[in-house]
This record gives C-alpha cells, structure tokens and sequence, in this order.
C-alpha cells in the first residue's frame, strides 16, 4: 500500500508539473465519491445477489483545451466489489492458500479495490451565479490493487488469483462547480459507470460491475 500511495503521490506531481508548463489550462482536484456497485452474470447458476457500498478517493485533472471543453484524468483509489451466489457450487476457487471448493448455493462477497485513471471529455456552461454546470463521458481502465472474498465463515480470503488484474468500462456524468472565490470550487454530481470486461477469472461465466457515483469534491 504505501508502495501504491507512493506511485500516486508521483503521478500528482506529474500533473502539477505538466500545469506549470502549460498555465492556466490546467484545473486540479480532489475528490471522494461514494459509490454503490452491482454485479451481472451471463449465467443462470452464477447469480448476483447484494450490491456494495464503496468509494473512490484521489486526484483529478482538468487540462482546457477551450473555454468550455476540457480532457478530464486524474488517479485514484476505487474500492467496490458484490456478493455473488454459485448455485452449482465451484470446485476450483483459488486463494492465496490454495484451491477452495465452494458449496452448493454457497455465497461469495468479493471486496476489490482497483487503481482508476479516467480519461473523458469534460463539458462545462458558462458562469451562471456563482455555478458551473457540467457533463463528461470516458473511459475507465483500472488495474487491481487487491482483492480479498468472505465465504463459508471465512472473511478477508485473500482472492487475487480469481480477479482479472485489468478492466475497464465507460461512463457518463453529470454535474456542478460552485465557485468559493478564485480559482477555489466545490464540485458534485452524479455518474454510471458500466464496465465491459469480465472480472472475474473463471471461463464459464461472465461477471461485470456497473456502479454509481455521487461524487464529490474541491477543485483549486
């Protein structure tokens, strides 16, 4: 984790840096969006069942490349997951420690945390009062972070070895900026997120995650 925490401090860095050398074109944030996930499967014996409450901490940038158009990125933390319900049972869960079978109807609550770095398209309005309205719509790759599962009476298994390493997915949100003088703002909205890559390992299913945002912010 602090190898992590330490790779972001230097992606932030790059940012300010690249702002520096590019003006006043570069706006900076950062955000905390709670966020509730659910899961789908493409198969009758593999059935999503509770979604998750999470969130997404980290850093946003806002590069304008005109007055109301800007590419949105930044980096964060995204912790999300779901529970699922194997009603045929799986013989071959691997954990850290080994193959796990899993009984008949057994459940499974995944809790996945990935490294998100957005890259959109940011519409913003004119000024209205002290407001900013805005839309964006991008991608999502993530790359995951960790990945631990409670099963059978056991909770925090660790799970990596049945979660993709890489997903992605798109998204659409929508917005407000409101100004607390300067170039100071506080931000928030709301944004789907559907991600089209299977998550998890396992051939004969296909398991995605779609999620909301309610995000919010300070952007300097």
């Amino acid at each position: 984790m602090e190898n992590m925490f330490r790779k972001i401090g230097m992606v932030f860095a790059l940012f300010l840096v690249t702002g520096v050398m590019f003006g006043q074109g570069f706006k900076f944030g950062i955000l905390f969006d709670p966020a509730v996930t659910w899961l789908r499967s493409d198969v009758k014996d593999v059935i999503p069942e509770q979604a998750r409450l999470g969130f997404d901490f980290g850093l946003s940038a806002d590069w304008y490349f005109a007055k109301n158009y800007a590419f949105a990125t930044g980096i964060s933390l995204f912790n999300t997951g779901g529970t699922l319900k194997y009603v045929n049972g799986i013989v071959n869960f691997r954990t850290k420690d080994g193959n796990v079978p899993i009984d008949l109807n057994g459940k499974v609550k995944y809790n996945v945390q990935y490294l998100k770095v957005p890259i959109a398209i940011k519409m913003k309005t004119h000024m209205i009062g002290r407001h900013v309205y805005t839309a964006n719509l991008g991608l999502d790759p993530m790359m995951r972070v960790s990945a631990n599962a409670n099963f059978d009476g056991e909770k925090g298994v660790h799970v990596n070895k049945e979660i993709n390493f890489f997903n992605i997915g798109w998204h659409l949100g929508i917005g407000t900026e409101y100004s607390l003088g300067g170039e100071l703002s506080f931000f928030g909205g709301i944004s789907y997120m559907n991600c089209f890559r299977d998550m998890t390992k396992p051939m004969h299913d296909k398991i995605t995650a779609n999620t909301i945002f309610f995000r919010a912010g300070i952007m300097f």
